[in-house]
């Protein structure tokens, strides 16, 4: 079984590509920091609305049968960075990476929570 062809799991695993795309953002700010010149950046935030209305980019397709047209295959990486233009807090990068990881917990909770609740659905809980 495939849960990224369950819409709340294709969610969650995109949080997590996000969450984890701007953890490399972070410690590429922190690790310039000293860099002359090098202002901090951190990515757009993932907005479901525009997902939804095709501004943020396509809906992926989801085949359910292999006769079904094939769903593109996305980038995981294709996120967009917004430029801070101004020079790197050390300190606000620590909490910006202590959000995120505390995001990344609470996605991945939700996650193994989603998981075992099929499992009950299913009487292997």
């Amino acid at each position: 079984m495939d849960l990224t062809q369950i819409p709340i799991f294709a969610e969650m695993a995109k949080r997590l590509q996000w969450l984890t795309a701007r953890q490399n953002v972070i410690a590429e700010n922190v690790a310039n920091a000293n860099t002359p010149g090098y202002t901090a950046s951190d990515l757009k935030p993932l907005d479901f609305g525009k997902l939804l209305s095709g501004q943020q980019g396509p809906l992926q397709l989801a085949a359910a049968d292999p006769a079904h047209l094939s769903a593109p295959a996305t980038a995981s990486g294709d996120f967009q960075t917004a430029d801070g233009g101004s020079p790197v807090s050390l300190e606000q990068q620590m909490m910006l990476l202590s959000q995120t990881a505390t995001d990344f917990n609470f996605t991945t909770a939700l996650y193994q929570k989603q998981i075992a609740l099929i499992k009950a659905a299913i009487g292997q809980g």
